[in-house]
């Protein structure tokens, strides 16, 4: 079997390893991620089951993987800068990893805090 060994360090958590088009809590290293909305989206993706699904999906400035964004998420991101996901644009957002119950345990996940970051870029209205 051929096989390449790659010249870079060692991700913090093996999921790290494996090539992924999305953002996981363990890319986030433990640590609050402020990240501006470079672009929004809806996709539908395979779901637990099978069954592909409509999602929101989230691309930031200088990341290289999307964001699947759940309904809470959503939610908490919607009380920030509205409703409309089209304003989220230009937008920042922070980004942590925690706890929460899915599928009938517990498992962790990325959350948004809800509130908008200190360092955040104000869009200009005309």
């Amino acid at each position: 079997m051929a096989h390449e060994i790659l010249n870079e360090p060692l991700p913090d958590d093996y999921r790290g390893c494996y090539d992924r088009d999305f953002i996981g809590f363990w890319d986030l290293g433990g640590k609050d991620c402020t990240l501006k909305i470079a672009r929004v989206q809806v996709g539908k993706l395979q779901g637990q089951e099978g069954k592909k699904e409509k999602k929101l999906l989230i691309w930031f400035d200088r990341a290289e993987k999307g964001w699947i964004v759940n309904k809470t998420c959503a939610a908490t991101i919607a009380g920030m800068y509205g409703n409309k996901p089209a304003d989220w644009v230009g937008e920042k957002v922070t980004l942590f990893a925690t706890t929460c119950s899915a599928f009938g345990k517990t498992v962790e996940c990325i959350r948004v805090r809800p509130k908008i970051p200190l360092e955040s870029v104000k869009k200009e209205t005309a």
